[in-house]
């Protein structure tokens, strides 16, 4: 190990960076699948599904990103990455979309974009957890989510294929 990374620094940064990497990968898939112009819910959908732990790989996801951000608790420089140091990066990307729909009149004018945002994450985050540990099965995970987004969208635009 140390012949390739010399540090065990540099080889938790691997690591992390693999794990990006591939949930860069599930969510490119899940957008693929969407189709060609997948929109703003099931561009959310692509993202916080990727995050669920409903099989072997995105388990393991969970698993080793919760462990990394415990461990950045007492790691300075585990705790400066970006995963960390930049946590606002998919909340803005998740409020940008919402307002986004909210623009064409697919989502509720009346919701608080960065406040839905910043709900759906943790959501997601707890719900994983909670599968994790055998309390919720990802089913019934992946329907909260979609009530939470229907209440966010506006039924009438949702399409058939991000279900």
């Amino acid at each position: 190990v140390q012949y390739y990374f010399q540090t065990k620094e540099k080889l938790l940064f691997h690591g992390l960076q693999h794990l990006t990497d591939r949930f860069t990968a599930r969510v490119g898939a899940r957008l693929a699948a969407a189709g060609r112009d997948p929109g703003p819910r099931a561009t959310i959908e692509a993202l916080l599904l990727a995050s669920l732990p409903t099989d072997e790989e995105s388990r393991t996801f969970h698993l080793l990103y919760s462990s990394y951000s415990i461990l950045s608790v007492t790691d300075e420089a585990l705790a400066a990455q970006p995963f960390i140091d930049n946590p606002d990066a998919a909340e803005n990307a998740l409020t940008q979309l919402i307002q986004q729909a909210q623009e064409t009149g697919r989502a509720d004018s009346g919701a608080d974009a960065r406040s839905e945002a910043i709900s759906l994450l943790a959501m997601t985050a707890t719900m994983g957890t909670s599968i994790l540990v055998g309390q919720r099965t990802p089913e019934s995970a992946t329907a909260a989510l979609q009530y939470h987004l229907d209440r966010i969208f506006n039924r009438s635009q949702t399409a058939p294929a991000a279900r």
